[in-house]
Formats: structure tokens, C-alpha cells, sequence
């Protein structure tokens, strides 16, 4: 079984529902409210379990009530969680995402207070006994080690590419063997005309893959020969869009992480992040691996 190391942030979700058409100093009513567990890395190791793979997430939380539900939540998933830190005194990471009919999404983020940067904690030698990273660069402290150490083992390190206040750090895309950028994150970081011209613009800088989630654009990378790939998005209605993106990084890390191509890895990851839209129920939601193989009309693949 295949391990999958997820290095970063992890959230609780706060998710109100409803027909919302805000204007200043509006009071707006919801028809539905869920609690989800959130956060890219600690969303795509619960990912990488319900695939069939052997996940760990190793980041920070606030010692507060909030901090330990989501601690919860990841254990409950069979996430191992021994390289979570409770921080004595300090505030978890919360978001609250309003959601309207449309699936259109207003988020405001609170990234915690007094988490405490240092990762020096970290067992970063492990990494040289696992199949494939998967790392948030909003925690940078702990990212750069972790893509290091992989570096250096040749261990498969998958980078998530997402906007931020400030772009991707050049360093981490360096360290990195595939970077998958959000197509928001990818034009930040690149500043090109356009998604293609942006991929070739970061690959002329590093020795990494290079990709990028494009919506309803599906996936697009660049092959080892720089020419444009891409895998479509899945054909489903689209109910929930929440955390699919996160769950294509964990599904896309384990693919990785069990040596298959990235032709296969991108065609695992998409099917995974589609089906996982096309339900309610957050982290529930993540199809398993039996579902993806059906979607992808190979039910005796591995």
C-alpha cells in the first residue's frame, strides 16, 4: 500500500447555503449550514485513505475546541495524526463560505493566530520510508525541509500551486517533481498571457512537471517534450465543489506515489475530483477507488 505524507494546513469550514445576492451592510439568510473539515493538505490525506492508500498529515492546529474537532475529523478518516501539534494557547485555522445556488462561493479565511512556525519537530528523515509527498507552501517553514528531504531521496514531491497573498516561493517549485498550480495561482505566479504560455514560462525554470486545475477545462500539463496535454473535465452534474480541488491533489499524490504515469495519474486524480462534485456531504463525499476505476471504465485496474 502506497503512503502519502501531506504536509500543511488544515481548517474547519463553517458553509452556509442559500440564495445569497449581497450588496453592503446586508443581513443574509441561509437555508442550510454544515461543519466540514477542511485545508488542502489535510483534505487530500483523507483522500489518499478513502483511495485505498495509507495517509499521514502532518501540520498545526490551535489547542481550542475547534482545533480538536478537526483533529477528530482526520482521525475518524483514518488519517495518522501523530505529527499534529496542538499549539497551547493558540487559535485554529476557520473559514466561512457562503454558497449560492449557482455554486458561486464568498470565502473569508481566518489562518489562525500564534500557531507557532517552527517546524524543527518534524521527522523529516521518515520521508526517505514513504511513497510521495504531497505540500502546502502556506507553510513554509515545514515545506521547504520536506521537499528537500525528498530531494535528496528521490521520493516524488507534489507541490500545490495555489494563490496566496504573495506567489508560490521560486525555491519550493524547484525542489519540487510536479507542481499542480490552480489556474489562479499559475497566473500569479507566471504573470504569461494565458494558461499554456504561463506552464511553459515555470517550466523554463525548473526540472519539475508542470500542471495546472483548470475548471471546467479539466487538467493541463506539459509532457517531458513541453508539448500541452490535457485530461477533460469528468462529465457529472456539479453539486459541490468544495474541497475538489484538494481531493484531485491527494488522489493525484497516491497515483503518483504508486508509480503510475501521469497520463494515468491525471485521468485517477480528475475522475476523483469529479465524482467528489457531483455529491453533497464535504469529505463524505470522496468517491472510493472502486468508483473511480467504473468512472473510468477499468473496473479490474489496481
Amino acid at each position: 500500500m502506497a503512503e502519502v505524507i501531506c504536509v500543511g494546513i488544515a481548517f474547519l469550514d463553517h458553509v452556509f447555503e442559500g440564495d445569497f445576492k449581497l450588496a453592503g451592510g446586508d443581513l443574509a439568510f441561509a437555508q442550510d449550514f454544515n461543519q466540514y473539515g477542511g485545508g488542502t493538505a489535510a483534505t487530500a490525506s483523507v483522500a489518499v485513505v478513502r483511495l485505498g492508500g495509507f495517509s499521514a498529515f502532518w501540520g498545526r492546529l490551535g489547542d481550542d475546541e475547534t482545533g480538536l474537532q478537526v483533529l477528530d475529523g482526520l482521525k475518524r478518516h483514518g488519517v495518522q495524526t501523530e505529527q499534529v501539534r496542538l499549539v497551547p494557547g493558540a487559535q485554529s485555522p476557520v473559514s466561512s463560505i457562503l454558497v449560492n445556488a449557482n455554486g458561486e462561493r464568498h470565502e473569508t479565511v481566518f489562518a489562525g493566530r500564534d500557531l507557532d512556525a517552527d517546524a524543527s519537530w518534524l521527522p523529516f528523515g521518515r520521508i526517505e520510508d514513504t511513497s510521495a509527498i504531497l505540500v502546502d507552501p502556506r507553510w513554509p517553514e515545514a515545506a521547504m525541509p520536506a521537499l528537500q528531504s525528498a530531494y535528496d531521496h528521490r521520493i516524488p514531491a507534489i507541490l500545490n500551486g495555489e494563490a496566496g497573498p504573495d506567489p508560490v516561493a521560486r525555491e519550493l517549485i524547484e525542489m519540487a517533481s510536479h507542481v499542480v498550480f490552480s489556474r489562479a495561482g499559475l497566473l500569479q505566479y507566471a504573470a504569461a498571457a494565458d494558461l499554456p504560455a504561463s506552464l511553459e514560462a515555470v517550466a523554463a525554470t525548473t526540472d519539475a512537471r508542470i500542471g495546472v486545475t483548470a475548471g471546467w477545462d479539466g487538467f493541463e500539463w506539459l509532457d517531458e517534450d513541453g508539448s500541452l496535454q490535457r485530461v477533460a473535465a469528468l462529465e457529472s452534474p456539479v453539486i459541490d465543489k468544495l474541497g475538489a480541488r484538494d481531493v484531485f491533489l491527494g488522489a493525484f499524490a497516491l497515483a503518483i506515489g504508486e508509480e503510475k504515469n501521469l497520463q494515468l495519474s491525471a485521468q485517477f486524480a480528475n475522475a476523483a475530483a469529479g465524482l467528489k462534485s457531483s455529491k453533497p456531504g464535504g469529505r463524505g463525499a470522496i468517491p472510493c477507488r472502486a468508483e473511480i476505476w467504473e468512472c473510468l471504465d477499468n473496473p479490474d485496474a489496481d
